[in-house]
């Protein structure tokens, strides 16, 4: 017989398994079985007895009288994703139970319902944030500052990656705590370049090196060596590698018709009109990844969202990844990344700050790294045996010291519009690359005015 007084202890237990249910389903094939039961005492006290045969493991859990309630909402990636992220959030339940995480995922329109909540009142206590967005939600003031928090809770920036950080800091204040991210790498199929008889990449390559590679792989094998897709979210690196950049420092103005950019864009552009790369159009895709996966193309940049891609889709084709050639100024990569932030409507921004940073402590941000599907925002992880041993994933994390966030401030569509079009007049058209660039700088100089 259950006592009327355990009725809360009860929903919360309820709640918790739910959430570990979740993120075992994914493990189910290997893991073993895990049992979960309510134990009565006579004081306030739940007991989460997880038995895993033969070992048995108990969890003290004292569920408050009150506890604070906050919502939290992010998209659905994937299932593998959500999972992850409900496992972290029993963690958090078992490590906070005076707080209680409601978590309501968006599966589609996600920027477009968040907008119209907050429009209306209605946002989560906290919710995704992704670099690219954020520069909008900053400057409409939607956003908790979270400074303050951060030093009563002694949570440092310093603990985290540099470049993750910064990402999320508008007028010198920090509005979201990075949860994972993503750079890119230089992917490169082991066979062709064999076939080939050309040395594998290395980290230390340049632009000629990714040249005359790709020449030989192209004129051996017939494949194109590599793939240079009018992409906003590819083209833009060698723009940094060249010494230049995309937007000015304020965003008030863009670059897109300085000599660093028209340079890089003509070497680029020039590298299909040699004849040793290809656009994903050229062999019949939309993406360059699956180009790469179908063995269509030697080498491509991409981010570790190829892991899972290439092992679910391609398990056979044989692979590996650097960084970026450098360019004649240097190194430069991107960086996705996406945060916890605060809604500045929040009635219980301390109890959304505190989730927050239970979710993604050193601990819990170790068991996204060894999930495999997300690369922690934590400096402390990066000497993390996972990392060690995964070259790819190490490649992509590494990849972030010399990497500038996708971000173009709050006209960024408009930005990430402009260099597609720009590209694709140069190929589709025929139109020089500096009038293209040209023609792209007014385009967006234009909505800034508006």
């Amino acid at each position: 017989m259950v006592r009327r007084h355990l009725l809360l202890p009860l929903l919360v237990l309820a709640l918790l398994a739910v959430a570990l249910g979740a993120c075992a389903q994914q493990q189910q094939a290997a893991a073993p079985e895990v049992v979960t039961q309510v134990v009565e005492r006579t004081v306030e006290v739940t007991k989460v007895v997880e038995r895993e045969v033969p070992v048995e493991v108990t969890k003290v859990v004292e569920v408050p009288a009150e506890r604070t309630e906050v919502r939290l909402s992010g998209w659905t990636a994937s299932p593998e994703e959500e999972n992850l992220l409900r496992s972290l959030l029993y963690e958090c339940a078992v490590q906070r139970p005076d707080i209680l995480v409601k978590y309501e995922p968006i599966p589609s329109d996600y920027w477009a319902k968040i907008k119209t909540m907050i429009g209306s009142g209605t946002e989560p206590d906290f919710y995704y944030m992704d670099i690219f967005q954020f520069p909008f939600f900053a400057e409409e003031g939607v956003l908790q500052p979270l400074d303050d928090y951060m030093a009563e809770a002694g949570v440092s920036r310093d603990e985290f990656i540099d470049t993750l950080i910064d990402a999320f800091t508008w007028n010198g204040q920090t509005y979201g705590i990075p949860k994972d991210f993503n750079t890119l790498a230089l992917f490169y199929n082991k066979d062709l370049f064999d076939q080939a008889g050309v040395e594998y990449p290395t980290n230390d390559w340049t632009w000629e090196d990714l040249r005359a590679a790709a020449q030989a792989i192209t004129e051996a094998t017939g494949v194109a060596g590599f793939s240079v897709p009018a992409d906003p979210g590819r083209f833009p690196i060698f723009v940094f590698q060249n010494g230049g950049q995309i937007m000015n420092e304020d965003f008030s103005d863009t670059l897109l018709d300085s000599p660093e950019v028209i340079e890089a864009a003509a070497f680029y552009t020039g590298a299909r009109e040699e004849g040793w790369a290809i656009i994903p159009q050229d062999v019949g895709v939309g993406w360059q990844g699956e180009a790469f996966g179908k063995g269509d193309v030697a080498m491509v940049l991409e981010g570790g969202w190829m892991v899972p891609y290439l092992s679910a889709q391609f398990p056979d084709r044989n692979y590996s990844a650097v960084h970026p050639p450098a360019g004649p100024k240097g190194e430069g990569n991107l960086v996705f990344t996406v945060a916890y932030s605060v809604s500045v409507n929040s009635e219980n921004p301390q109890a959304a700050f505190d989730a927050i940073a239970c979710i993604t402590s050193e601990e819990n941000q170790l068991k996204v790294l060894e999930s495999g599907f997300a690369l922690p925002s934590r400096k402390a992880l990066q000497d993390a045996d996972y990392l060690t041993e995964n070259e790819v994933a190490r490649t992509i994390f590494t990849g972030a010291e010399f990497a500038t966030p996708f971000m173009w401030g709050v006209q960024g569509e408009t930005v990430n519009n402009a260099i597609t079009q720009a590209l694709e007049r140069v190929y589709l058209e025929g139109m020089s690359v500096e009038d293209s660039f040209k023609q792209a700088a007014e385009e967006v100089r234009a909505a800034l005015q508006e």
